[in-house]
């Protein structure tokens, strides 16, 4: 076949990347074996030479990876749409900053920037690790080379090893006609790329997957300390060098999450910080695991106690990011999550790369675990070590159960796979119905368990403390602490009733927990510490924790939905599917102030962004008052946005606006928007069961029950002897026609015959029939029909989330926590 000399392509950034791709892996093997061979040189000349080979394919290894991330951001940047991973992702309209977004949306973006950071990481270590640099830099250019395996893209027999990012269009369907013609950019298909999802299109997606990233590549290093430690037999000597990696790595994955959550709060309407999603609960499991094994690492520093499982839980932290990117990228969660997850033919490559770190870390661990040293006295349970243990172990009870239920889909792919369900005769195990529920009943004895020993702990010293000692200085915190929990009760009437008494206990138990943590270590730092803060990391982490604790509790249970659907007009009008509850969604025509809770919530109108003109921002003003014709006593404007319509799909992609006071949000999203292409002439009769004072939303208007009128005078309503007839006296408000009064008639003639008399509006094309009476509701039946043009409205939820700062407070402190913990440990 004759050679097609294709029109307009940039090659040159695509060869060479590729080329740095194949150029980074093969540096980081020959790293990884250099490396190992400095660790088992026998003579100290052929270790340094061996480790001076390594540090330079390493250097190499990240040179390259540097080159591979610029070469893909300025093929993206550039709008080069022969490049699938641009065309898939990016389109000339986003707006600078998104285009990083672009660069990690995709999966290969995602591993190229884990890489990065790894490289990074990599790149300190090799230069400040001194006698640790060959074991623990072989562990970090071992996982480069596993990375770097995920972007080479090539083939060996059948299977594909890899994704390559700088694949071309056409290199993707060689067989499409179009790929026939050497000028197939001209095509309107490429002149324009496929963009980012709409989602997507915020800036915490600049920031957020960096720095969850960056969490991830961190675990790697005290894992690489501890694999270190069981291969060259020094069983304790890591321990140094490697804590101040361990905060840093918990601060880190800790900030990624926690930026996850306030992305979904602000942004995902998720209804909330954190959903219980499957991608959330993927990323928390690891740091749980991670925070355990910091804290048994002190436990061994200052006793000698839990070296064993430090060992095991900065393994098994290491290994649950990996299977948390089994999780994520192989698409096993697709439809159990809220995100998106595509499946690129890589699930064994991905399982492969969690087994080689897992399988020999365990195996290691179980080898060497005679070796191990132990120290055969029993702790004290007046301890500090001991209750550190305790901790660790609740830390990782909590990670099981969530890692348990967020496995659900592996399960059934396992029973699936080995014949399991046929054999016995099994069904898919259920995801769970009510998804809060289901791990808040267990997590929140967890987490009460965690607020009272971070509390408690502080006061214990290591190897043992006198009970007298313990006690004297717990009194005051606990009896401070209770009575804040009873005037927190007592004022805020926190409940979670619903879900049953016991539930309540267990609310009750975390309030005085979550208390008890900030009063006992502000008390901490002032008696045991004599106010020194720069010891005072921990405190100042456990502080942050409980105020966590705290502003989750307040804020989840006094949660007020503001835009409740009293009358019911929005029965039946979203699906199951749609996840909205029809009662706790208002309807606004636009121009009319409609009554939520305190204020009265007008739809002005909306308007298209100007950067990113598939956007549209709805303009909602809110005034305080407590009657439509009261001066308001406090007004503000929030401009909820929403992609309407995306990519020829139904329904709305919406973006929240929050009014932020200092006690509370008020969070205000668009759940639905009516469909302007669709016009419908005229409307059949609708009826609205409603009682006096009540109000009917037409498209010009509303309409409120005033009032019942028996013995009514029409012009179309002539009495005959006998009639029982009532008149429903009606006041219609319109935006530009003014005000009306309507009275439709019922009547009874003749004991049996039932009727009514329409009553209309002929500039408005509105007609209004009284066809029922409903005595035991002391409610009546109106019916409502109109001519008209599509109706102008919008669909909103408003929320209200009380001490949400609290929350935001403690994960700052919580983070500066660590931060302190980190200088603390260095310049020790």
């Amino acid at each position: 076949m004759e050679k097609i000399n294709y029109i307009g392509e940039h090659l040159l950034p695509g060869q060479l990347g590729h080329f740095f791709s194949v150029l980074a892996f093969v540096a980081s093997l020959v790293a990884t074996v250099a490396y190992y061979c400095s660790v088992r040189a026998k003579d100290e000349p052929a270790k340094e030479s061996w480790r001076k080979m390594g540090r330079w394919s390493f250097y190499v290894q990240a040179i390259s990876i540097f080159a591979v991330f610029a070469l893909l951001y300025y093929i993206i940047s550039n709008h080069l749409f022969e490049y699938k991973y641009a065309w898939q992702h990016s389109s000339r309209d986003l707006e600078t900053k998104y285009l990083f977004a672009c660069f990690w949306e995709g999966q290969e973006g995602s591993f190229l920037l884990w890489s990065v950071w790894q490289s990074v990481l990599g790149l300190i270590l090799a230069n400040t690790s001194k006698k640790w640099e060959a074991p623990v830099m072989t562990f970090i250019a071992f996982s480069q080379v596993m990375m770097g395996s995920m972007l080479l893209g090539i083939y060996i027999g059948d299977h594909r090893i890899g994704s390559n990012p700088f694949l071309l269009m056409r290199q993707d369907s060689p067989e499409s006609p179009v790929f026939q013609n050497p000028n197939y950019l001209q095509f309107k298909q490429f002149i324009d790329g496929n963009g980012l999802n709409e989602l997507l299109k915020n800036y915490w997606m600049v920031i957020h997957p960096p720095v969850l990233f960056l969490g991830f590549a961190s675990v790697l290093v005290p894992f690489a300390y501890a694999m270190a430690g069981l291969w060259t037999r020094k069983y304790g000597e890591w321990i140094k060098a490697a804590l101040p990696w361990a905060l840093f790595s918990a601060m880190m994955l800790g900030t990624g999450i926690m930026m996850g959550a306030a992305w979904a709060y602000e942004s995902l309407t998720f209804g909330g910080y954190w959903a219980w999603d499957p991608v959330e609960n993927a990323s928390l499991v690891p740091w749980l695991t991670l925070v355990a094994g910091v804290h048994t690492l002190l436990a061994y520093r200052h006793s000698g106690h839990a070296l064993r499982s430090t060992f095991f839980f900065f393994i098994i932290s290491y290994t649950l990011v990996l299977y948390s990117s089994f999780l994520t990228k192989s698409g096993i969660l697709g439809q159990t999550s809220v995100h998106s997850f595509t499946d690129m033919g890589m699930s064994g490559q991905l399982l492969i790369s969690m087994a080689v770190f897992a399988i020999p870390g365990f195996w290691m661990l179980i080898r060497r675990n005679k070796d191990i040293p132990k120290i055969h006295k029993e702790e004290s349970t007046y301890s500090r070590e001991f209750w550190l243990f305790v901790g660790a172990l609740i830390l990782m009870v909590s990670a099981i159960q969530i890692t348990f239920s967020t496995s659900i889909p592996v399960w059934n792919k396992l029973l699936d796979l080995f014949g399991l369900k046929k054999l016995f005769n099994l069904d898919d195990f259920a995801t769970p119905g009510d998804v809060t529920f289901h791990y808040n009943q267990v997590q929140i004895w967890l987490a009460s368990i965690l607020g009272l020993l971070t509390a408690v702990v502080q006061y214990l010293k290591y190897k043992d403390t006198p009970k007298n000692t313990v006690l004297k200085k717990l009194a005051w915190p606990t009896l401070i602490a209770l009575g804040i929990t009873v005037l927190i009760g007592w004022v805020g009437r926190i409940n979670y009733i619903e879900y049953g008494a016991g539930f309540l206990v267990a609310i009750y138990l975390m309030l005085f927990a979550s208390v008890y943590a900030v009063v006992a270590n502000f008390g901490y730092i002032f008696t045991g510490l004599k106010g020194k803060m720069k010891s005072a990391g921990a405190s100042v982490a456990h502080i942050g924790f409980g105020l966590v604790l705290l502003g989750v509790l307040i804020s989840s249970s006094k949660k007020q939905v503001l835009s409740v659907d009293s009358m019911g007009m929005l029965t039946g009008y979203f699906t199951k599917e749609s996840g909205q509850n029809s009662r706790e969604n208002v309807m606004l025509p636009k121009g009319l102030p409609v009554q939520m809770g305190p204020y009265f919530v007008t739809y002005k109108g909306d308007s298209v962004g100007t950067a990113d003109k598939d956007k549209t921002f709805f303009i909602m003003e809110y005034e305080k008052k407590d009657r439509l014709e009261d001066a308001a006593t406090e007004r503000f404007t929030l401009y909820p946005d929403a992609y309407l319509n995306v990519r020829g799909q139904e329904g709305i992609t919406p973006n929240p606006d929050s009014k932020h006071y200092l006690t509370r949000d008020i969070f205000t999203y668009i759940t639905a928007v009516p469909r302007k292409d669709v016009v419908t002439d005229s409307l059949p009769y609708t009826p609205h069961t409603i009682k006096q004072g009540d109000t009917i939303f037409f498209s010009k208007g509303f309409i409120v029950l005033t009032g019942l009128k028996t013995q009514p005078v029409t012009k179309n309503y002539h009495a005959e002897p006998g009639d029982i007839a009532v008149g429903a006296e009606l006041y219609v408000h319109t935006r530009e026609n003014g005000d009306f009064n309507l009275q439709p008639v019922y009547f009874i003639r003749d004991s049996s015959f039932q009727g009514n008399v329409p009553d209309t509006l002929a500039p408005l094309s509105l007609a209004v029939k009284f066809t029922k009476i409903l005595p035991n509701e002391n409610k009546v039946e109106l019916e409502i029909k109109e001519s008209r043009e599509p109706m102008d409205y919008v669909v909103l939820k408003a929320l209200v989330f009380p001490y949400i700062n609290v929350l935001w407070i403690g994960i700052l402190t919580m983070m500066a926590g660590f931060v302190m913990s980190i200088i603390q440990r260095i310049r020790r």
